[in-house]
């Protein structure tokens, strides 16, 4: 409620002649604020303070609850706190969401918990038409358990580009190939189709990052997309504009759904968020279009393409494994081999499997262990070969070689930390690449390589082995004309000489 001399200003400005959009600017208040005072007498403005002050506020009955969540959560939202209320008590919480607004930012100067404040970025996209596109972006994020234990979570997220409606889904391990593909299929349920194209991003998307940590598709999602037949557009990187949806929307369900809960369990929370994009996510009017996801999606659902059946190539096998003491997996009656010192208890192992291929990883961070061919036979012990044996060498030893090669083992430091910081999880291929671009080549090759690359900072081991090729071709001397002269005409042979025949032989044959 207003005070007197907002009142008082507002009538000493109207009678001396100032429009009411004059008033507003002067004063720098709400439009409506001008407009509900406007005509108002001295007398209606004093009930209408009195009404007020006597009048109970429908949040009061929730205080406790508020002031528990702000002391928690100082930074938590009003718009989360409000749903926090739906879910907790329901149809019960009967005022707006405006007026809670209003409530909160009187709660936080009574009780003295100021807001912290988050800086977010948004950037322009242009409308596209129903049915054409979806974005899909990942992120993490660090909640409590009901233990009180640190827990990371996983997100993946998807918005259609036209309607704003949008799916999460929640894991609590890193997205592999295999999981971001049973992600696409969970999306492509809840929606009931697909678009005609899809936006990734390319420095964080799995599915098109695991070799060595260059972006090029994995086996598997080649295959996907075979079926599915969706177009892919892939982001530049720092390139927002062409991304910003998702990015958005992932911010928004990690602070206003995930943010301050206590996480129990995967299932549990994954039926939360969903109840929550129904509820708000999907459920309230969009900040930049003005309109309800849910409603502008029920006309562009017509618009989304089938979605043909797709037999995930790693479904039967995606569940994970133990690793057992002498460093294999028991898959099918075989036992298949991993590096020794790989064992740790309780560690667990995925294997993704594409044909009659193997690939075993770590469950957790998705570490590359062992490659291996699915043997047909039983109770086989199964080996790594030569190379997978050199792949899987400790981390240290491939280091450690690696730094033998350079001339400037500070240097070449500074470029192998720049790659860990970089590819983390691809830290070991990375090291493997840059290991066989040095085997056979040139001391002065390998050292002008390196300051190439950090000179340009190209932390990779791509770019390390392109340099070598480069600079190798470069070295390359022209082949040269040879110094011998070409021997003469033989003595024996000086005076021979061919017969010569006369032309009308020949002209009497072609007109024959």
């Amino acid at each position: 409620m207003k005070d007197w001399s907002m009142y008082y200003q507002i009538q000493k400005l109207k009678a001396l002649g100032f429009k009411r959009n004059a008033v507003k600017n002067k004063l720098g208040i709400n439009p409506r604020t001008v407009a509900k005072y406007w005509e108002m007498s001295a007398e209606e403005f004093q009930r209408l303070k009195e009404a007020a002050a006597t009048r109970s506020k429908r949040p009061e009955e929730y205080r406790s609850d508020m002031i528990d969540w702000l002391k928690q959560h100082p930074d938590m939202s009003a718009a989360q706190m409000f749903d926090w209320l739906e879910e907790k008590y329901g149809k019960e919480v009967r005022f707006k969401e405006r007026t809670m607004r209003n409530y909160i930012h009187q709660l936080r100067l009574e009780e003295d918990i100021p807001k912290v404040q988050r800086s977010r970025q948004y950037e322009a996209v242009n409308e596209l038409p129903p049915g054409y596109q979806a974005q899909v972006d990942m992120g993490q994020i660090w909640l409590r358990d009901i233990k009180g234990k640190r827990v990371c979570l996983y997100c993946f997220a998807m918005v259609l580009a036209h309607s704003r409606y949008k799916f999460v889904y929640w894991q609590t391990i890193p997205f592999t190939t295999a999981t971001f593909i049973e992600a696409h299929e969970k999306a492509f349920a809840y929606y009931g189709g697909r678009t005609q194209e899809i936006v990734y991003d390319q420095d964080k998307v799995l599915a098109v990052s695991e070799n060595n940590g260059d972006i090029i598709y994995t086996a598997g999602f080649q295959h996907y997309l075979d079926i599915m037949k969706f177009r892919v557009f892939l982001c530049h990187g720092a390139d927002p504009e062409s991304k910003g949806q998702v990015e958005a929307v992932v911010k928004y369900v990690k602070y206003n759904f995930a943010d301050h809960r206590t996480f129990t369990d995967i299932t549990d929370f994954n039926e939360k968020c969903l109840a929550w994009l129904e509820r708000r996510g999907n459920g309230k009017e969009h900040e930049t279009t003005k309109k309800i996801p849910a409603e502008v999606f029920t006309l562009e659902k017509e618009y989304l393409q089938p979605v043909p059946v797709f037999r995930n190539i790693i479904s039967n096998d995606s569940v994970t494994y133990g690793l057992r003491k002498d460093n294999t997996v028991l898959y099918k009656s075989n036992r298949y081999r991993v590096p020794k010192g790989t064992y740790s208890p309780n560690i667990r192992v995925k294997l993704v499997i594409d044909g009659t291929s193997m690939v075993i990883t770590d469950a957790a961070t998705g570490e590359i262990y062992a490659r291996h061919t699915i043997s047909q036979e039983r109770g086989k012990i199964i080996s790594l070969n030569h190379s997978d044996r050199e792949l899987n060498k400790k981390l240290i030893d491939i280091y450690e070689e690696v730094l033998l090669y350079f001339t400037d083992r500070e240097m070449a430091g500074e470029l192998l930390e720049g790659i860990k910081k970089d590819k983390p999880r691809y830290f070991k291929d990375q090291l493997t690449v840059i290991l066989k671009s040095c085997i056979g080549s040139e001391k002065c090759i390998i050292d002008t390589s390196l300051a190439y690359c950090l000179k340009y900072n190209l932390y990779s081991a791509g770019d390390f082995k392109a340099a070598t090729e480069y600079y190798k071709e470069l070295g390359k001397e022209p082949e040269r004309a040879s110094p011998t002269p070409i021997p003469g005409l033989s003595d024996k042979y000086k005076t021979v000489h061919p017969k010569v025949r006369d032309i009308n032989e020949y002209r009497k044959l072609m007109e024959g």
